[in-house]
């Protein structure tokens, strides 16, 4: 099943969800939960929190694995170099690097106790074929040209400089490489990364890369005008509160707060919106 490119309508999620390749990634997710225990421990995230439960990612993941394995199906026959750039730790790249071949991933994150999470994981798995390496995303530790194709799940709309990320993702991306970026969309102002600034965002992107699927970005903005058909947290409160990530509407209130964002009452409106794009020649 095709996922198209954009913002996503609610009827295209559920269609997501009820598929067999989506039924295999939640599969894949709880076994690595299993397994990964241990070391996850050391993690923030509780072991039994399963990130593609998560209400977005339940679209993001699907979405970016689905180009990344496409496009990798035409490199068959030689290593392919990936970059999951803000990785966090996810079953994500582990997930990529069983479904590919020859896969090498490279998990890239400024948190300096990944490393030896990533270390306890591997040696457990008994595999090379993920490594981490601590960084910024202005400044990515990898040679010019040296990945042939980049995910980033949710990470640019809580950064500061995105236009000089998307230059540093430009430049190690090799020529014709495939960038997969997800991101979510403040609808009520007090999330970090507004409409407007998503405008911005996607500006930038389009100046830099060439987006696939004929997709018009800014397009795909203006479906936040009619909330009733796309996914957002909206539609999440209503239906699956429980995929929400704010456990503690009072602290994350309080919070807030104290952040000088103002009384949010534990509650963010976000959409999110996933595009897929080249690296010109």
């Amino acid at each position: 099943m095709p996922i198209r490119a954009g913002v996503p309508l609610i009827k295209e999620v559920d269609d997501i969800l009820s598929s067999e390749s989506y039924r295999a990634m939640l599969a894949h997710s709880e076994r690595f939960l299993v397994a990964a225990g241990r070391s996850l421990r050391r993690y923030r995230w509780s072991p039994a929190a399963n990130p593609l439960c998560n209400w977005s990612r339940r679209w993001e993941y699907p979405f970016a694995a689905q180009r990344l394995l496409a496009f990798a199906d035409a490199s068959a026959g030689r290593p392919f170099r990936l970059l999951d750039a803000g990785s966090g730790v996810t079953f994500f790249p582990y997930f990529l690097a069983e479904q590919i071949d020859n896969a090498q991933v490279v998990c890239c994150d400024s948190n300096p106790s990944y490393e030896r999470v990533f270390d306890s994981i591997n040696a457990a798995r008994h595999t090379d074929a993920v490594r981490f390496a601590r960084s910024g995303l202005r400044d990515i530790p990898l040679d010019t040209a040296g990945v042939d194709a980049i995910c980033c799940v949710s990470v640019l709309e809580h950064t500061s400089d995105q236009v000089a990320i998307l230059d540093e993702f430009r430049r190690v991306l090799r020529a014709g490489g495939l960038l997969t970026l997800t991101f979510d969309v403040s609808l009520d102002g007090r999330g970090r990364l507004s409409r407007a600034g998503a405008e911005q965002l996607l500006a930038a992107l389009t100046a830099r890369f060439t987006i696939e699927d004929e997709c018009d970005a800014a397009e795909e903005l203006r479906r936040f005008d009619r909330p009733d058909t796309v996914l957002t947290t909206d539609h999440v409160r209503r239906t699956r509160p429980e995929l929400l990530p704010w456990k503690h509407p009072a602290l994350k209130s309080l919070y807030d707060l104290v952040r000088g964002r103002g009384w949010s009452g534990g509650f963010y409106s976000l959409g999110c919106c996933g595009l897929a794009a080249r690296r010109p020649a």
